[in-house]
């Protein structure tokens, strides 16, 4: 992974869970066999008709052109998925994503900025691991951060209302 640093050290880094990348990949396998089921009731209720080999060419062309661009989606889904890095730093709360030079890029809310961290919790997310966290700018609902699926999230969230208690202690004390 690749971005610049400003000289401070990460403090906590927290990615996204496998959980997530179970749902695309099964949303994935469900649009091939949708396809596939179309194409083959297609074919089946055609087999017999003199103009269908035509009809059969072009629908077998078409299955495959569509299932070549959603593999190709699904492939940039799952590396961008495979990008997103949530970090903290001596500046703020930071998320990493990207994975083409136009796309690839740093947001985040400063410690200063911060309102506070949240998470969702269900069985599901107990069970994995992994929860919803939504980052809160005081200002502005605009500059939030929100992630689904994150492994740890919930020590995320714990961690960022911590880190930022100590922060506003510290400058309020100074």
């Amino acid at each position: 992974m690749e971005f610049e640093q400003t000289g401070n050290e990460f403090t906590r880094k927290f990615k996204v869970s496998w959980t997530l990348y179970f749902s695309y990949i099964f949303w994935f396998a469900v649009k091939i066999i949708f396809l596939a089921g179309i194409y083959y009731t297609l074919l089946y209720f055609l087999q017999y008709e003199v103009w269908a080999t035509k009809t059969l060419n072009i629908a077998f062309w078409i299955f495959i052109a569509l299932a070549a661009i959603g593999s190709i989606l699904f492939i940039i889904n799952i590396l961008t998925l495979r990008s997103i890095l949530l970090y903290t730093n001596n500046d703020g709360i930071w998320v990493f994503m990207g994975i083409f030079p136009w796309s690839r890029g740093v947001s985040g809310v400063k410690w200063r900025d911060l309102d506070s961290a949240s998470y969702r919790t269900s069985f599901l997310s107990w069970f994995f691991k992994t929860y919803d966290i939504k980052v809160e700018h005081r200002f502005t609902k605009e500059n939030e951060i929100v992630l689904h699926s994150i492994f740890n999230g919930h020590k995320a969230a714990t961690y960022i209302n911590e880190t930022h208690k100590k922060f506003i202690t510290n400058t309020v004390s100074e």
